[in-house]
C-alpha cells in the first residue's frame, strides 16, 4: 500500500465525519413533488405538425392525426375544425363527418383531415386544425399541416417583362425556364405571339422535363413619337401535351418611356382679355440622349417665349408670357413651339386653349388619354413654375 495514502488516511476520515455532521444539522430543503402526470384527462397526439413535403397543385392532402388519452379520466374532444373552407375534418362526406368523441384512459381517437388544393395556387402552405377538449392543461391544441404546392408546369420567371427608352440600349430578350413537375413527360411546341411586339423561340433542355423560352421585344424605334409612357401587353401561346394546360399561355409586357417628356402638354388661359400679364412654364426633358433646344416662338404676336436651362443638354423650361389684355380670338389656334436637335422630334409644340367654363355642382370631366398610353406623373419643375418664374 502507498505510504502517502496511509499517512493522509486519518485526515480524510476526519473530514468525512465533519461533512456528515454538518449535513445532519442542515438537511436540504425537500423539493416540491411533481403533480401526478395522470390526474384528470390528458390529450396527446402522434404529432402536432404534419409536413407533407412537396405536392402538385390539385392533388388533395390527406392525413390522420391520432389523439391518445394519457390521463386517468374520460377525455372529451368537443371540437375539431379547420380554419378555412378548404380544410375538412372527417372522411370527406356528410355521412362521415367528424363528431365529438369520448376517450377512456389509454385509448385513442382518429382525426382525419383533408385539404383540397385545386384553388389555392402555388405557395408554401400552412393550415391549422383546432382541437378542443376537457384537458385542463391544454383545452385547445392547434395542429399544423404545412408543405409546398407546386404548379404542374412552372414558368420562371412567370412572364417576360421589358423596360425600354428609345435611343438607350435596353434589354430586348428575356429567357424563361419551363419545368415539368409531373411524372408524365411534357411536350411543348409552336410558340405564337398574340402581338407583333413580341416573338419567341422554344428550346428543349431536358426532353419531357425542362424547356427554355426566349422572348424578344420588337425594336421601339418603329413606334410613333409620343410624349407619354406606352404600355404594350401580349402573350406567348404554346401547344402543350397537358390537356388542362393546352395551350400554355405566358404573359409578355413592355413599358416604353418617351424619348422626350413635355409637361404640361397644353396651356389653358381664361376667356376674355387678361387683366394682368400671365406667365406659364413648360418643362422639357430629353430621356434618351443629349437634347438641345432653339428658336422658341409663339404663333401669335405679343406672346414672349424663352428657353431656360435647368440641366445642360438634358432639361429645360419654356417661359411663355401672355401680356395684359391678351385673349384668344374665336376660331384661332395658338401654338407655342421650340426646335430640337432630335430628328424624331424636330419641333415641339404646345397648344394654348381657352379654359373651360366652371360648371357649378357638376363634377369635372375626366382627362382625355390616347389609346395605349399611360399618363406620366408630373416631372419636377422649377419652384413657382405654374405662374411665376423660378427662384434663383
Amino acid at each position: 500500500m502507498n505510504r502517502g495514502f496511509i499517512r493522509f488516511a486519518p485526515i480524510l476520515a476526519g473530514l468525512l465525519v465533519a461533512i456528515t455532521s454538518l449535513r445532519a444539522q442542515n438537511p436540504p430543503a425537500p423539493s416540491a413533488s411533481p403533480a401526478h402526470p395522470g390526474s384528470g384527462p390528458a390529450i396527446r397526439f402522434n404529432t402536432e405538425i404534419y409536413d407533407f413535403g412537396k405536392i402538385l397543385l390539385g392533388d388533395n392532402i390527406k392525413y390522420t392525426f391520432v389523439a391518445t388519452n394519457t390521463g386517468d379520466d374520460i377525455l372529451e374532444i368537443t371540437g375539431a375544425k379547420g380554419t378555412c373552407s378548404c380544410t375538412v375534418v372527417g372522411e370527406g362526406s356528410a355521412a362521415n363527418a367528424w363528431v365529438p368523441q369520448k376517450i377512456a384512459p389509454g385509448q385513442t381517437c382518429r382525426i382525419p383531415v383533408q385539404i383540397a388544393t385545386a384553388n389555392l395556387g402555388a405557395q408554401t402552405l400552412g393550415k391549422t386544425v383546432t382541437v378542443s377538449s376537457n384537458d385542463k392543461a391544454r383545452p385547445v391544441v392547434n395542429l399544423q399541416i404545412r408543405g409546398t404546392l407546386l404548379l404542374p408546369l412552372e414558368v420562371a420567371p412567370p412572364m417576360a417583362a421589358f423596360t425600354v427608352t428609345p435611343g438607350i440600349p435596353s434589354q430586348t430578350k428575356d429567357v424563361l425556364k419551363i419545368f415539368n413537375r409531373m411524372d408524365t413527360p411534357l411536350v411543348l411546341s409552336d410558340p405564337q405571339s398574340t402581338t407583333n411586339a413580341f416573338s419567341a423561340v422554344l428550346k428543349t433542355n431536358v426532353p419531357g422535363q425542362e424547356f427554355e423560352l426566349t422572348v424578344s421585344a420588337a425594336p421601339s424605334s418603329g413606334l410613333p413619337p409620343t410624349f407619354g409612357m406606352t404600355a404594350i401587353q401580349g402573350a406567348i401561346s404554346l401547344k402543350s401535351s397537358v390537356p388542362a394546360m393546352n395551350p400554355l399561355v405566358i404573359g409578355a409586357y413592355e413599358t416604353i418611356f418617351p424619348e422626350v417628356t413635355v409637361y404640361p402638354t397644353n396651356i389653358q388661359i381664361p376667356p376674355g382679355p387678361l387683366p394682368l400679364a400671365a406667365t406659364n412654364h413648360i418643362t422639357i426633358r430629353g430621356n434618351s440622349a443629349n437634347l438641345n433646344l432653339s428658336g422658341p416662338a409663339a404663333s401669335v404676336p405679343g406672346v414672349s417665349v424663352s428657353v431656360n436651362v435647368i440641366q445642360p443638354n438634358r432639361q429645360y423650361y419654356l417661359c411663355a408670357v401672355f401680356p395684359t389684355g391678351f385673349e384668344i380670338q374665336p376660331g384661332r389656334d395658338i401654338l407655342l413651339s421650340v426646335n430640337t436637335d432630335n430628328p424624331r422630334f424636330p419641333v415641339l409644340t404646345v397648344p394654348v386653349t381657352l379654359m373651360p367654363p366652371v360648371n357649378v355642382g357638376r363634377p369635372p370631366a375626366a382627362p382625355t388619354v390616347w389609346p395605349g398610353a399611360v399618363p406620366l406623373p408630373a416631372p419636377a419643375v422649377p419652384a413657382g413654375a405654374s405662374n411665376a418664374p423660378p427662384s434663383r
